[in-house]
């Protein structure tokens, strides 16, 4: 696409027409034809890599630094402007075609339950063969071929060519983990969704938004961009957006509370709500009274959005969700689990199917929160029967220093045993465990690497079960 085309809506003057080819934030990415945002980041200063972008093959800049500008212009077609991330979400989109504009969006927020809620969601409307795509926190992609994916909500260039992936594959609608980074940076800017939901909100990215009201306000500017808005009446920060409603389009809410009641958590199979007077019993596999939250929510907002509720009844039955309260084997889960609150409500969704010990497996993240830290200390010290504490991904922390900060939380000590390795970690719990016990590995879930300072190994939490049950057979 020629440069004057892509920047024509943007009121951007084109002196020097270039074919644009790619569009990228990273200067390691840039290819021959490229036009490279160049902006001061969370961690680094895309500014200091302009040259790095040039000589691998850039044709234009933009940038929000004057001093860059200034230097460049004359090289190759060079802007400037304070919003870059909001040019670069505009500008990606457009290039892509403007994908967004021809899909139905659907967007999944909140702390904890995006990936279920959204799982839930997008294989409902495949089963109702309302051909749908997944943009999320493990993968993204159609319902017959799905890729890795490398964090919740992707960059605007990535979101954008995904979405226009997804588009040439037919699908009508886009199911979307949005996560308070991405709303943040402008990830998805200027995007249109058809409905949105509000799971729940508890601590966590405080490194990044440094109090829960910043927070909140990150996922509260989602709703201006939803036709329909559903939130969660039983979390008191949902409690507060459903409050702000005449500043919504329409809104509705699900829980104990909510216009969409959750009659009881304690169903087999079935998570029974009711709405306008009638009884639904929506059919489920998922384990655990959060996941009637997150049935709740799809079930809701599908309604919402026009499918009949009876017909819906049907629809959730089976869904599985990778890492989340995922039952390798009989009596071992894996779970993503790695904030305070999240530990907490997996823990007490498997105590009541425990009929030996609980044993917990888990650590905290380096380079993140340290305020969760103790918290999850104590939470798992207190609903566990044997804590056995390791590394998850301690980046540039040192392990044992991580450690060392969860076990603040915790007050007995006697019932807890520290093997930073986490392979030796998970296999002395699955040695530990006896036939009624039950072990949860939290904290990684899906993930298939773990991070250190410089460098990153595949690692799977389920590989490792798996591994060492298939040893232990062949014995």
């Amino acid at each position: 696409m020629e440069l004057s085309s892509l920047l024509l809506p943007f009121g951007f003057r084109v002196e020097r027409d270039v074919e644009i080819t790619g569009i990228t934030e990273d200067s390691r990415d840039v290819e021959p034809g490229y036009l490279f945002f160049a902006y001061r980041g969370t961690s680094a200063d895309g500014n200091a890599y302009v040259e790095e972008a040039l000589k691998r093959g850039a044709v234009a800049l933009f940038t929000d630094s004057k001093k860059t500008y200034f230097r460049f212009r004359e090289k190759v077609p060079t802007f400037y402007t304070e919003e870059p991330r909001k040019y670069l979400a505009l500008v990606s989109a457009r290039f892509y075609g403007n994908p967004e504009k021809e899909l139905s969006l659907i967007g999944v927020t909140g702390t904890n339950g995006k990936t279920t809620t959204a799982y839930l969601l997008f294989s409902a409307l495949n089963r109702l063969n309302e051909p749908a795509g997944l943009i999320g926190t493990v993968e993204w992609g159609t319902y017959s071929q799905r890729f890795p994916s490398s964090r919740t909500t992707p960059s605007p260039t990535q979101f954008f060519k995904q979405l226009a992936y997804l588009k040439q594959k037919s699908v009508k609608w886009v199911v979307c983990e949005v996560s308070s980074h991405g709303l943040e940076l402008d990830r998805v800017y200027g995007v249109k969704f058809k409905g949105g939901v509000f799971t729940n909100l508890t601590p966590e990215h405080l490194d990044f938004h440094k109090n829960m009201f910043s927070y909140f306000a990150a996922k509260e500017k989602f709703f201006f961009s939803t036709e329909v808005s559903l939130f969660n009446l039983d979390d008191p920060w949902g409690e507060l957006l459903f409050s702000l409603r005449p500043l919504f389009k329409t809104v509705s809410s699900y829980g104990k509370k909510g216009e969409f009641k959750i009659e009881s958590f304690n169903s087999v199979g079935f998570v029974p709500i009711s709405y306008r007077g009638n009884l639904y019993r929506i059919k489920t596999s998922l384990k655990g009274f959060f996941n009637c939250y997150n049935v709740a929510a799809a079930f809701s907002l599908l309604t919402l959005l026009g499918f009949s509720p009876s017909e819906l009844q049907e629809t959730f039955k089976g869904v599985k969700v990778p890492g989340r309260l995922e039952e390798v084997t009989p009596g071992v889960f894996v779970d993503y689990a790695h904030t305070p609150d999240a530990l907490e409500k997996v823990l007490k969704a498997l105590r009541p199917l425990t009929k030996g010990r609980l044993i917990a497996v888990f650590g905290c993240g380096g380079d993140r929160d340290r305020e969760k830290r103790a918290p999850m200390g104590r939470v798992a010290s207190l609903l566990s029967d044997l804590v056995v504490l390791t590394s998850d991904n301690p980046r540039s922390e040192d392990p044992e220093a991580i450690i060392e900060d969860i076990l603040q939380g915790v007050e007995d000590r006697t019932r807890v045993v520290v093997i930073p390795d986490r392979r030796k970690a998970i296999e002395w719990a699955l040695g530990e465990k006896r036939e009624e016990d039950i072990v949860l590995i939290a904290g990684k879930g899906h993930e298939t690497y773990q991070q250190f300072k410089d460098y990153s190994v595949h690692f799977s939490d389920r590989e490792v079960v798996e591994e060492f049950y298939g040893r232990k057979k062949t014995v």
